[in-house]
């Protein structure tokens, strides 16, 4: 039996995995990724054939829709192997996205306590939401995997455990 979890609970580290899209999807988001790089290269080609010179405005082109394709990349990578790290210590709870071969912006709140929320998404028959990690009104930390409901709450019981063997 496959294990359908979308979280682990490790010590005081908590993964949340996005679930993949579908194959097709993320062959045409690679697929956008290659054209958005391969474009650029080609009209520079094209236009050298022809027997065009080299202008400045190439390297502006290939910058521009290199930028687009590592977006198409990320994006792709965020659908396929996509997790969100957060770590919980005495005073401070860190938190970051996992893109598997390179990582977000790591953000880390102080709190004194820890208040755990979901935040419902959808409609309400699908019963997602997401998890919200709120230290007081301005800093908190908000999750970008949708996750079933009830998941969700097993997720705010097992992380209320460990806030309090780690921060009481």
């Amino acid at each position: 039996m496959k294990n359908n979890k979308r979280y682990s609970l490790v010590n005081n580290t908590l993964e949340l995995y996005v679930k993949k899209s579908p194959p097709i999807g993320r062959g045409f988001i690679l697929f956008l990724a290659f054209i958005a790089v391969a474009l650029p290269i080609m009209g520079m080609v094209f236009r050298f054939m022809d027997g065009g010179s080299f202008h400045f405005g190439f390297i502006i082109g290939l910058g521009a829709f290199s930028l687009i394709g590592f977006y198409f990349v990320r994006l792709f990578l965020w659908n396929t192997y996509g997790k969100e790290v957060i770590t919980i210590g005495e005073t401070t709870v860190s938190y970051y996205v996992d893109y598997h071969y390179f990582k977000g912006n790591q953000q880390e709140i102080t709190y004194e306590e820890l208040v755990f929320e979901i935040e419902q998404i959808g409609f309400e028959e699908e019963k997602l939401g997401r998890l919200i990690i709120a230290a007081n009104d301005k800093d908190f930390i908000h999750s970008s995997v949708n996750m079933d409901l009830r998941e969700l709450e097993e997720v705010i019981r097992k992380l209320t455990a460990v806030e309090l063997v780690v921060g009481g």
